[in-house]
């Protein structure tokens, strides 16, 4: 196959990439690899009859990625899908690719399928996945059916969604997956299998704003204390909680949580398990799910630490109430 066009102009194309760095993007240096390949360059790579238009948002390693980054992204997201795209694919570092996946299924309505992806090892080196990547995310981006996902990540020939999506090994190529449910499809021989119906939850906050709140996230662990929850408390807008199991806290981290949650200042208590939501009614006791419930703690449903904290974020900076933004009842995307 040939090359594809890369039209940088701004006419119609079939799939817009849009680029973000990431290790899909470095070049070779005595530093180490270091994103500086723009979108087109990428782009030019691949061997797909497809137009394709190439824009960059950043070009910055994932670990440098904000949420003011992301919400640019999704302001770049809808600009690309107005144009009249079919699809779009984002170029990213991995270290905070779910994260911003994620974000974007908060910000982005998707008429047309989004897909992110990126690469684990860099373009100097043996067995570079980042052409196969890409490859196989503007294939899932040409196939209708897959916009009712939602924003997805590509990686390795599986789709992921991505409210379960995460990154689980530091260095291998097959570095992601979704503990929860696994792969939603598969991507081969240029055709996309589904084998997951969409969820019909929807992530997407009602109202959007630039985000301007600020939201910390603590890890629990044995014997954590309360004194960084005191130390933060007059400087937070919100506070997530990465619990341990079910979502359980030391005494004294669950008396400084409350405190902060009475304050009043939205706690939403999240698990640190890779798999699994925190309970509700199980457990009993100072630092059970129950007693941070019942003392006004938020459960983060089935959301990871840091994607809870995404979601609480951009919703605070929206305006929108810790309760709706987190239902009592459980998530609407639970």
């Amino acid at each position: 196959m040939s090359t594809p066009p890369v039209d940088l102009d701004g006419s119609a194309a079939a799939v817009s990439i849009l680029g973000m760095g990431g290790t899909i993007s470095t070049e070779c240096s005595s530093a180490g690899a270091i994103p500086e390949r723009d979108a087109a360059t990428i782009a030019r790579e691949l061997s797909l009859p497809v137009d394709l238009r190439a824009r960059d948002v950043r070009t910055v390693s994932s670990r440098a990625v904000t949420p003011g980054d992301m919400w640019a992204l999704a302001g770049a997201v809808r600009e690309e899908i107005d144009s009249g795209v079919r699809g779009v694919v984002i170029t990213h570092g991995t270290d905070t690719l779910e994260e911003t996946a994620y974000a974007l299924s908060l910000l982005v309505d998707t008429p047309v399928p989004v897909v992110l992806t990126g690469a684990m090892r860099a373009p100097h080196l043996p067995g570079a996945d980042g052409s196969a990547n890409l490859t196989a995310a503007v294939v899932a981006a040409l196939h209708p059916p897959l916009a009712g996902y939602g924003p997805v990540v590509v990686f390795q020939d599986e789709i992921h969604v991505a409210r379960l999506v995460t990154k689980r090994h530091s260095a291998r190529i097959a570095a992601f997956a979704s503990p929860a449910a696994g792969p939603v499809g598969s991507v081969s021989e240029q055709r996309v299998e589904l084998l997951l119906g969409p969820s019909p939850h929807r992530d997407r906050l009602p109202t959007t704003a630039p985000p301007d709140a600020y939201v910390e996230l603590i890890w629990a662990a044995a014997g954590t204390d309360g004194s960084l929850v005191d130390a933060i408390a007059g400087e937070v807008d919100g506070l997530v909680i990465a619990g341990t199991g079910g979502g359980h806290l030391s005494p004294p981290l669950a008396e400084a949580a409350v405190r902060l949650a009475g304050s009043p200042c939205p706690v939403v208590l999240a698990s640190r398990c890779e798999d699994g939501r925190p309970l509700h009614t199980t457990y009993g006791g100072i630092g059970s799910e129950t007693h941070l419930l019942a003392a006004g703690l938020l459960s983060s449903g089935v959301l990871s630490p840091v994607k809870a904290r995404l979601r609480l974020l951009f919703g605070l900076s929206a305006g929108i109430t810790p309760e709706l933004i987190f239902p009592a009842a459980g998530p609407p995307f639970s």
